[in-house]
């Protein structure tokens, strides 16, 4: 009998989530550096530090014994216990006595532990482990997961992955695959790269004295992959004339070969991704509805600065890709808060690109402050803890003096990101 797995104590200020709790989600602090582990927020005004968070796996000296207090005063907010090393929210220093109202997705420092702050964490208080062991999301990659494995138990259909540029909608795709028993064998076409005058034949195939060169033929790009799955990458790029002709696969799993005179059944998994809105290219008269319509199953991928909380994880991942390893004891916590803080548009490529120009001038992989810097530019005086952490008055300031979303953000040293999440949680509800 294989024993059942302890689970972790319940103590009295927080007993252990409910099944039901952790259906619909629960407020956390995310420790995404050095450890990854989700904590529960502390009893209102009841100031914690070091016991509270070796209590729950996470040894950090430089927190003090009363560190921090939490309350729910209006909203979730975090103020100083007077400690020795300060709180940070956002990459600013509270002052003495000043709340800093949390909104979903803030970024809290103490010691050298970053917390993301989640008003909704679902499943374990433990990290999740990679997609199909290479998509890495402890936290925050949990949705899709869910998604993904959902379709092991329906039949097969035409799967859309939609997601910013970087946001590693390929590794999806062979998870989606591997998930439905389609992994192997597994082919990919870039269809931005596509010329149209060879889309047919490269992807439905040619008959014998199709064309002047035609040789024996060619099966073509599905019917090579018969069995498996094709994954056809920026879809969204597709023109409109070259749509129409896809449209015959996705619908009736059928093709018609170039010089052929009678269509062809094909059994492949069609999974496509695109970095655009197909639906408001539908709107725009770019993108066929119907071509849409068969692809009704779509998985998102969040982007990066939507789950901050995964980047330590990311770029251990994206080291060790290159035959190296990146130690927390090698990672100034500034440097990766920094990071943290950062749009990141490029997503895990842009995270990828800093690691390898912070790496450059090193012995071994390491991050420092000043790396960071040289690479991202300096911080404003927001960012660097010189001002006061961010307030629903500060937001509304900087708005004011800058009239756009954008300008303020870089008042503030935030992304836009960050302060529309901000914005969102301080509105009456």
């Amino acid at each position: 009998m294989t024993a059942a797995k302890p689970t972790a104590p319940s103590t009295e200020e927080h007993p252990q989530p409910t099944r039901s709790e952790r259906a619909r989600g629960r407020e956390a602090l995310v420790a995404g550096f050095p450890t990854a582990r989700a904590l529960p927020v502390p009893l209102d005004d009841e100031p914690v530090g070091r016991e509270w968070l070796a209590s729950r796996g996470l040894e950090d000296t430089r927190v003090s014994t009363r560190h921090f207090v939490f309350s729910h005063r209006g909203g979730l907010g975090v103020e100083d216990a007077g400690s020795r090393n300060g709180t940070w929210v956002n990459g600013c220093r509270l002052g003495p006595g000043e709340r800093a109202a949390l909104a979903d997705g803030a970024v809290v420092r103490v010691g050298r532990t970053l917390f993301v702050y989640r008003k909704e964490l679902r499943g374990s208080d433990d990290p999740s482990a990679p997609i199909d062991g290479r998509l890495v999301g402890p936290f925050g990659l949990r949705a899709v997961a869910a998604d993904i494995e959902a379709l092991r138990d329906r039949p097969l259909t035409n799967v859309l992955i939609e997601g910013e540029t970087g946001t590693g909608k390929e590794l999806a795709a062979r998870a989606v695959a591997a998930a439905v028993g389609r992994a192997h064998p597994y082919g990919a076409v870039n269809m931005a790269g596509l010329a149209s005058g060879v889309f047919e034949a490269q992807l439905f195939g040619y008959v014998p004295g199709a064309y002047s060169g035609s040789g024996r033929g060619s099966p073509g790009v599905f019917r090579e992959h018969e069995g498996g799955a094709v994954f056809l990458d920026e879809l969204g790029e597709l023109p409109a004339d070259l749509q129409a002709k896809l449209l015959r696969v996705l619908e009736n799993r059928e093709l018609l070969p170039v010089g052929g005179v009678r269509p062809l059944p094909v059994d492949v998994l069609v999974i496509a991704a695109t970095n655009r809105d197909l639906d408001e290219a539908v709107a725009a008269g770019a993108f066929r509805r119907d071509l849409l319509a068969r692809l009704a199953t779509r998985i998102a991928l969040p982007a990066l600065r939507d789950r901050v909380e995964d980047l330590f994880a990311i770029a251990q991942a994206v080291t060790r890709q290159n035959g190296e390893e990146l130690l927390a004891a090698n990672v100034e916590v500034e440097a990766l808060e920094r990071l943290m803080l950062h749009e990141l548009p490029a997503n895990v490529r842009e995270v990828a690109s800093v690691l390898s120009r912070a790496f450059a001038a090193e012995r071994r992989p390491s991050l420092t402050l000043e790396a960071i810097e040289t690479i991202l530019g300096p911080p404003s005086a927001v960012a660097s803890g010189r001002a006061s952490a961010l307030t629903l008055e500060r937001v509304t300031e900087a708005l004011r003096l800058e009239g756009s979303e954008s300008g303020a953000a870089r008042r503030l040293g935030i992304s836009r990101g960050m302060l529309r999440r901000f914005r969102a949680g301080q509105t009456p509800r």
